[in-house]
């Protein structure tokens, strides 16, 4: 009995002394730390327990690649990397947060390259004077004028990954929240993701934390393919399930 208390004693000091890493959002990460997140995409969102060290060190130049693209240039949607840091100077948790394009009438989030270019190509036709004018305005006021109404400027999440170390943790809701928070830090009052339809896992989750489903739709997406020889491990999966989903209200 002494030492059953003992432990009992023991592990409630230890809880009590534990505090999370804190979490951080890289709004320009460094090269390290786009690394150390795609990294932690390798192993907690892709499937590589088949890949060879070659494809996989393949696979996380190409997502690495990606990331620098997307969060470490020059770019004309905002966009930031939110990470929880684990104890080896890597990332034990993260998640994206991006505004992005939403066509409410075509129903489909674009392509952050597509919304980019859609994005310019709009801004194109006016002249520069104009132009001038608009890009000094707020960007919810800018795709109005833009797009009639229908193209949307929104806070995008994706991303998410935990490594399967620190899994059952409580680190997805963790980065899942801190995504909402930044969304309003924005000044946005929604947020939208995508989820494929076969993860019930993770559109269990979402929908727990109060997302609701706004579409589905079919198309394609990537999967992890180890009878890829060259270039990194990836082929197009055709005819894939998605279900976008949505959470407003968080300015209220």
């Amino acid at each position: 009995m002494r030492l059953l208390v003992a432990w009992l004693l023991t592990t409630a000091a230890a809880l009590t002394t534990y505090a999370p890493p804190p979490l951080r959002v890289l709004e320009t990460p460094t090269r390290d730390e786009v690394d150390a997140c795609a990294a932690t995409m390798c192993e907690g969102f892709w499937t590589t327990s088949q890949l060879t060290p070659a494809q996989i060190a393949a696979l996380h130049k190409t997502q690495s690649d990606d990331f620098r693209t997307r969060f470490s240039g020059k770019r004309r949607l905002r966009g930031s990397l939110l990470v929880v840091p684990d104890d080896d100077e890597g990332v034990a948790a993260m998640a994206s947060l991006e505004l992005g394009l939403v066509d409410v009438v075509a129903r489909a989030v674009l392509p952050r390259d597509d919304a980019e270019r859609k994005f310019i190509a709009a801004l194109g036709r006016l002249t520069t004077r104009d132009r001038n004018i608009l890009l000094r305005a707020p960007i919810q006021e800018v795709c109005g004028t833009l797009f009639d109404g229908n193209v949307r400027v929104v806070p995008l999440v994706s991303n998410v990954a935990v490594l399967p170390t620190s899994r059952r943790r409580g680190l997805g809701r963790r980065v899942m929240r801190a995504c909402t928070d930044l969304a309003v830090d924005w000044n946005y009052d929604e947020v939208v993701l995508e989820v494929e339809a076969a993860n019930r896992a993770a559109g269990a989750l979402y929908d727990n934390m109060g997302y609701q489903e706004l579409w589905r739709d079919t198309r394609s997406a990537l999967k992890v393919d180890a009878s890829v020889e060259q270039g990194p491990p990836l082929r197009r999966r055709p005819d894939v399930e998605h279900v976008a989903m949505w959470r407003g209200g968080l300015l209220s």
